[in-house]
């Protein structure tokens, strides 16, 4: 599966006449890291799959799909079925993902000091 992202990924990078030295720089990622997301090498976040999405002017949706790639729609706040989300409602959800991402990494650099407190204790 990983792979098969990577490839559409590829495609609708290449479709758009950008680099992957293009990708990374907006990512604000390394080359060497973009180029194994492309690979299938790493699995990107939900957060940066949804960076790319809006790099590739594409619904995340087309990495998964295959085919022609969706464009993104931007859908007015009128409420929507089950399965739909506006432009905004992703947004919120980005930011959710990122928030949680900083608070997993806090909770994970405090419970490496944890150890250490305890063996000067002793």
């Amino acid at each position: 599966m990983k792979k098969t992202i990577g490839e559409r990924i590829r495609k609708l990078r290449q479709s758009k006449d950008y680099t992957q030295d293009n990708m990374a720089a907006e990512l604000e990622i390394t080359a060497g890291a973009y180029a194994k997301i492309e690979r299938g090498e790493t699995d990107p976040s939900a957060t940066r799959l949804l960076r790319i999405a809006e790099i590739l002017e594409v619904d995340v949706a087309s990495f998964f799909t295959g085919g022609n790639p969706v464009p993104q729609q931007v859908v007015q706040s009128a409420p929507q079925p089950y399965g739909y989300a506006s432009k905004e409602e992703l947004a919120q959800l980005a930011q959710l993902v990122k928030q949680l991402v900083q608070d997993l990494e806090k909770l994970k650099e405090q419970l490496t000091a944890v150890p250490k407190a305890t063996k000067k204790g002793k």
